[in-house]
């Protein structure tokens, strides 16, 4: 089996400067697992869109609670990015399946037509239907923005801030990789069960992750 190696990001919220220190690192794809932007208007989002595309490999892309709604899908098109939000992408022997966003614990905010919220049991509905897609691929990897329940989730209280539904997922499925941010102050990797979970850090502090994929999974971190 050919290896792949992904260049793991998140969390940038705008600060574009720190894309800078990737340009020389050698990856087949960029996941982004969300927040790329700050809650920002197209004017600001339009400059930290390109900076990323410049990176030159191809950017499979899923949006965090910080990225508008009204915004990031024209501007990710535009950008060249591969939106991976409920929906899969192949490539070669490896599938990709997508949900962005972040289960909402106050259903007030489900109503917000900026932001990617949605009910918690809706990550299990959504995946589920979708895994069909990728399931005759040798690799399987879930790109999501919120880690599932208990696994790099931790906040700095000390609670777990996952997602329940797509720990049930992850449980049930058994995919072999899940690459999540949003919990900045959790990034790492753990197993449930056989499937890598792995947060890949806050990119505006500067860190990211190298993951090769092939006979196994190697994590490098920067």
């Amino acid at each position: 089996m050919k290896s792949l190696r992904i260049l793991g990001l998140a969390d940038l919220h705008d600060h574009i400067e720190r894309l800078d220190d990737l340009k020389d690192i050698d990856a087949d794809l960029i996941v982004f697992c969300g927040d790329l932007h700050n809650g920002s208007q197209r004017e600001e989002a339009m400059p930290v869109a390109a900076a990323l595309a410049r990176l030159g490999p191809p950017v499979l892309i899923v949006p965090g609670n910080m990225d508008r709604k009204d915004i990031v899908p024209d501007l990710w098109n535009e950008a060249g990015f591969i939106m991976l939000h409920q929906t899969v992408f192949l490539h070669e022997d490896y599938g990709f399946l997508g949900l962005g966003g972040m289960a909402a614990r106050d259903p007030r905010r489900l109503g917000d037509p900026a932001r990617y919220y949605h009910r918690d049991e809706e990550a299990y509905r959504i995946l589920a239907a979708a895994y069909p897609k990728i399931s005759g691929t040798k690799f399987k990897i879930i790109v999501v923005h919120q880690p599932p329940l208990g696994a790099q989730d931790t906040l700095y209280n000390g609670e777990s801030s996952g997602s329940v539904c797509l720990r049930r997922f992850i449980e049930e499925y058994q995919p072999d990789l899940l690459l999540c941010g949003h919990i900045h102050e959790d990034r790492g990797e753990c197993n449930l069960g056989s499937t890598r979970i792995v947060n890949v850090g806050e990119l505006r502090q500067g860190f990211a992750a190298l993951i090769d994929l092939g006979e196994e999974i190697r994590v490098h971190w920067i």
